[in-house]
């Protein structure tokens, strides 16, 4: 019963910390879907694969050393254990700094390539301008959050990340409606956040409920080496979203034009929010994993792991049964102009698309699992097979076959694949 407990504490705060995190764009998509329309929807969904790149660095960097920090810690290696937080800040600013001028500057080429047309370059540029500038901070945020769940805190992670996301809520309202701000007050509304989060996360510093420090010193390439190869797996997870979403949105630009990219604009955010609660089921028992590793405690690691499948079935049913139940209501929601050719295509596309996260779901937790247990291989082959290796050729040939029915089937048939490979390369270890 105790490690049942101890699951359930993990894995829900860390759902509710990543809805949070996903709960940044999705926010900003319900006042730019009622505040500016359709046009600013689509201009969203073209900028969400950076977004996806901006958090996937975070998360390559804190998922990577705090990993690394949890086994530390069970083997009492304080100063080493704190070695990889103080490599992870400063690998943060090195890399955020650069993203946020080079994104700055030159916004609308990188909107042009992300393949936003004349009509929408201008709104998606002046969003990406607003928000890239707080890049630093939200990679910050996903390494502090990271440590303070590894440092046996995941209450305070989840109530940060929860306070950042009722913050960005509340002032994305003020800042589209009342201050007419439209996109750039959404974007401001969100690049805030992160600093809120960070400011509560500091609680756990001032109340020395800290086992990790920030110590002077070099950056050590055999630490930044280590980092990476951990952290590389949920960097891939995180990008694949984006990569798909990029593909995705040039394949329905070219079929539907930009209303049917505002229809996939309404799937894909939500999609953020079910993927995030996979990713919470993923983040939350890594911890529990890697101290379970730490022991050689095998028969624990097999329970959490077990746990972790439970629990994601239960969401997908749950999830699934909410799109096929309410999928107009669901809709309605983000189409305040009453467009009946976007509500047409996006009432399709809905169910087809989220029974995939029934493979989906198991395919995060399995990525988790092997980077848990240092099995980097198998960890960054199932990422990579997520990252596009099969969705993209799919989507290519099926909507050539199918259209847009195509275009939505290609990712369950894809995360179907993908599971079948984790299954075996599963049973592969276990018999090793």
């Amino acid at each position: 019963m105790k490690r049942q407990f101890i699951f359930l504490k993990y894995v829900s705060f860390n759902m509710l910390s990543m809805i949070g995190l996903s709960c940044y764009i999705l926010a900003d998509t319900l006042f730019i879907a009622n505040g500016v329309g359709s046009m600013g929807l689509a201009a969203l969904n073209l900028i969400i694969p950076l977004y996806n790149v901006i958090t996937g660095i975070g998360l390559l960097i804190g998922v990577g050393s705090a990993t690394h920090f949890s086994i530390l810690k069970v083997q009492n290696k304080a100063k080493e254990a704190s070695l990889y937080f103080s490599i992870a800040m400063k690998l943060a600013l090195m890399i955020s700094i650069p993203i946020a001028v080079m994104g700055f500057l030159f916004a609308e080429n990188i909107m042009h390539f992300m393949g936003a047309n004349q009509e929408i370059i201008p709104i998606a540029s002046a969003y990406l301008k607003a928000y890239i500038i707080f890049t630093p901070f939200f990679i910050l945020q996903q390494i502090v959050v990271a440590f303070i769940r590894n440092d046996n805190n995941p209450r305070l992670a989840s109530i940060a990340m929860l306070l950042g996301t009722l913050f960005n809520i509340v002032f994305d309202y003020i800042l589209v409606f009342p201050c007419q701000l439209g996109m750039v007050g959404a974007a401001l509304a969100t690049g805030f956040s992160p600093i809120i989060t960070l400011l509560i996360c500091g609680l756990h510093i001032l109340w020395k409920q800290n086992y990790f420090h920030y110590l002077p010193c070099q950056i050590n390439k055999n630490k930044v080496y280590q980092i990476i190869s951990v952290g590389i797996p949920s960097f891939i997870t995180e990008l694949s979203g984006g990569i798909i979403v990029f593909v995705f949105n040039m394949v329905i630009l070219s079929i539907g034009g930009n209303i049917a990219v505002a229809s996939y604009g309404i799937i894909s955010n939500l999609a953020l929010v079910v993927t995030s609660l996979y990713t919470g089921i993923a983040q939350g028992v890594q911890p529990l994993l890697s101290q379970s590793h730490g022991q050689k405690n095998t028969s624990l690691m097999s329970a959490y792991l077990r746990y972790s499948l439970m629990t994601s079935f239960i969401v997908s049913m749950l999830v699934y049964s909410c799109i096929m139940l309410f999928p107009q209501r669901i809709i309605s929601i983000f189409n305040s102009e009453n467009n009946f050719m976007m509500m047409n295509i996006a009432i399709q596309g809905l169910p087809l698309y989220f029974f995939g996260f029934f493979f989906a779901g198991i395919n995060m937790i399995f990525v988790s699992y092997f980077a848990s247990v240092q099995k980097f291989k198998p960890s960054f082959f199932i990422s990579l097979l997520r990252g596009g290796l099969i969705v993209i050729p799919l989507v290519m040939i099926l909507s050539i076959l199918f259209s847009l029915t195509g275009v939505w089937l290609s990712f369950p048939i894809s995360e179907c694949l993908i599971t079948l490979i984790c299954l075996f390369l599963y049973r592969k270890k276990e018999r090793a």
